[in-house]
């Protein structure tokens, strides 16, 4: 049973990033920084970063309120502290703009890892706000999880990164799998028709995002189902936490990108 908790109604933010982290929503603002909203949706904070800035991909601090974002459009990286609004830019080096980066990072204490398209990995520090090259060499001795995880996770497709949890998807074996390797922890799911644009694990289920319906997949079999009303679609989906079992869902109007909601939902495992 998926149960709407509640929902808001922009219609002048023409909204394309949607993350959660420990319990905050996480939104751009048109193009020129993000919004934070609190569970309820009710507007906590606006950031504003720079003009013209287009978010690729946000990057969590498991631990703590502090985010990356990923812009390979302007050719940089954005360290946020989402308590105090702290940021700082961080120039891109070599080519990762072209090449683009995995979305399996590893984050631990002041250093974030990252796997380039061109099989380069690269480390920011988010103490001296320095981005550099790593050898493989160095990231195999040093930080032996991240180095597994990418080579147990090259066969599939990803479709929910993270730092050391992962979902993806098993072509071989036409299965969906949520893996912690910290923990060792594998939830394994046949999958019961086509897949959608956007997957997410939460609390046991599957949710597969697809434009006109969400369903809920658990066991090879879909369990709950909402659809939309046109002129809306499903654009993203992500949870609010790792420990409970409600998340976030952005509602694009096709005809006018300014206009969406974002809602709020539980699902009873």
């Amino acid at each position: 049973m998926i149960n709407l908790q509640n929902e808001c109604f922009f219609e002048d933010n023409d909204i394309y990033v949607l993350e959660c982290h420990q319990g905050i929503i996480i939104v751009n603002n048109n193009y020129s920084g993000v919004n934070l909203y609190n569970k309820d949706l009710e507007l906590r904070n606006t950031i504003d970063i720079f003009e013209g800035i287009l978010i690729h991909t946000v990057y969590k601090n498991p631990y703590k309120n502090e985010v990356i974002l990923y812009c390979p459009d302007n050719q940089v990286f954005v360290y946020l502290n989402l308590d105090t609004a702290f940021q700082k830019t961080i120039n891109f080096i070599a080519d990762i703009d072209e090449c683009g980066l995995s979305n399996i990072y590893f984050w631990s204490g002041h250093e974030v890892l990252f796997l380039c398209g061109n099989k380069g990995y690269y480390k920011i520090d988010t103490d001296l706000f320095s981005l550099q090259e790593l050898d493989t060499s160095v990231v195999e001795k040093e930080y032996p999880t991240f180095y597994t995880m990418l080579n147990e996770s090259s066969k599939y497709l990803i479709l929910e990164g993270g730092t050391e949890k992962l979902t993806y998807k098993d072509r071989i074996n036409n299965e969906i799998a949520y893996f912690d390797f910290t923990n060792n922890i594998k939830i394994a799911s046949s999958i019961p028709s086509k897949l959608g644009h956007e997957v997410i694990y939460l609390d046991g289920i599957f949710l597969s995002v697809h434009e006109e319906f969400i369903q809920a997949i658990k066991e090879g079999r879909e369990v709950a189902r909402i659809d939309t009303v046109p002129p809306y679609s499903f654009l993203k989906a992500s949870k609010m936490t790792e420990q409970n079992e409600s998340f976030i869902i952005l509602r694009g109007n096709k005809s006018n990108s300014q206009q969406c909601f974002l809602s709020r939902y539980y699902i009873k495992n």
